[in-house]
């Protein structure tokens, strides 16, 4: 009698082990994908016209990024990652020689974006929209081609790209998204139950530079400045930048609470390290994108003045955390629930359940007004 072999619970009736294809946990590399601006600067090449061309393709893909959040109506989440994604892959494996054939690769990172960001939507609608915007922004596109076919080849393109960038990128989809990072760290539990001892007037003033500071990650993202410096140090320098604005335009006495960086960044903070990234990203502006939302001369910052806005002592840093998530347990495990939190979300909860209200509300009158206007387009037909 031959000798039965136990089965795990992975294998099959037919003895196939999922397990042995599959494992449990596969384990992904983690890159830093930090770069000096130097680097970054010569990854354009020394060929003037080259560099040129080259430039001229990657802000046709910027372009389509934004064309892209518009239009399928993305997070400004996504359009963040799918930035950071592309500035990452042509860092390291340049761009295709044409125009189409960079908008193929940015349309993969874009759907990869969106499964890793928000949800993913039907190929279809990758499809159709980049369909559109090749007809309609890129004129070889335009020649002896039917939508029809183009959708075909966007759809064979789209899930042969999606392949290759996964694998160039050896799977490593850990973004550190500033613009997510902004809102898990200064979300509505640590406002109310973290930061509530801060100085009143600071309190008021924070929510102001905190959406000012969305605006600069969004904004920031069409230049490589996520090649500069991790997510981290992009949503502090954020925070650091709007400050700066705020001084400089409202208020001359503000600044930032004692070591207001370093108790919430796994960074080493200082003046300096802020100071270094604002000329640096001031020499990518000069060198990549000349764009209505470059900074210019407000990023050239003196230590002096950075000294005057923030005040971060070098013994205080987070940097030796086992991990770089900001949701810390030594930080929330005593449960503690502010009243202000409890009324700020329930303020919340009514704005949110008036609008939807009074948007059922009004496709409920819409309604009866669409069947009207068809009844009698339909009479009219008839007659």
């Amino acid at each position: 009698m031959s000798q039965v072999v136990a089965k795990s619970p992975a294998t099959t009736a037919e003895g196939f082990n999922a397990r042995l294809l599959w494992p449990d946990m596969i384990r992904t590399p983690h890159n830093k994908w930090v770069y000096t601006c130097r680097e970054i600067v010569d990854r354009l090449g020394s060929d003037p016209h080259l560099a040129t061309e080259m430039k001229r393709r990657m802000e046709k893909c910027l372009m389509y990024f934004y064309v892209m959040k518009k239009q399928l109506k993305l997070f400004d989440h996504t359009y963040t990652a799918a930035c950071i994604l592309f500035f990452r892959y042509w860092y390291v494996y340049g761009l295709p020689p044409n125009s189409i054939e960079c908008i193929h690769l940015s349309q993969a990172l874009l759907a990869t974006a969106c499964k890793t960001v928000e949800n993913n939507r039907p190929i279809d609608v990758y499809v159709k929209a980049t369909g559109e915007f090749l007809l309609k922004d890129i004129p070889t596109a335009r020649s002896g081609q039917n939508l029809e076919k183009l959708k075909w080849e966007l759809r064979d393109k789209l899930v042969a790209y999606e392949k290759q960038i996964l694998c160039q990128l050896g799977f490593d989809l850990n973004l550190n998204n500033p613009k997510e990072l902004i809102e898990e760290i200064f979300s509505g539990f640590f406002r109310y139950n973290r930061d509530f001892d801060l100085d009143e007037h600071f309190k008021v003033t924070l929510p102001g530079i905190i959406q000012e500071a969305r605006n600069f990650i969004i904004q920031a993202g069409t230049q490589p400045v996520s090649l500069l410096c991790d997510g981290f140090t992009f949503t502090a320098l954020s925070l650091v930048f709007c400050g700066l604005q705020f001084k400089n335009n409202s208020n001359p006495s503000f600044k930032f609470p004692k070591n207001f960086f370093s108790q919430r960044f796994p960074i080493k903070a200082s003046p300096q390290l802020f100071v270094d990234l604002l000329s640096d990203y001031r020499v990518l502006e000069q060198n990549f994108f000349d764009l209505k939302s470059n900074k210019g001369e407000k990023l050239r910052v003196t230590l002096d003045v950075m000294n005057d806005l923030i005040d971060e002592d070098e013994s205080v840093t987070q940097s030796d955390r086992e991990s770089d998530s900001v949701f810390v347990y030594e930080d929330i495990k005593d449960g503690i629930v502010r009243d202000d939190l409890l009324k700020s979300i329930e303020t919340r909860v009514k704005d949110l359940s008036a609008r939807v209200i009074a948007q059922s509300e009004a496709n409920s009158k819409r309604g009866p007004v669409e069947a009207d206007h068809a009844e009698n387009v339909a009479k009219r037909r008839k007659q």
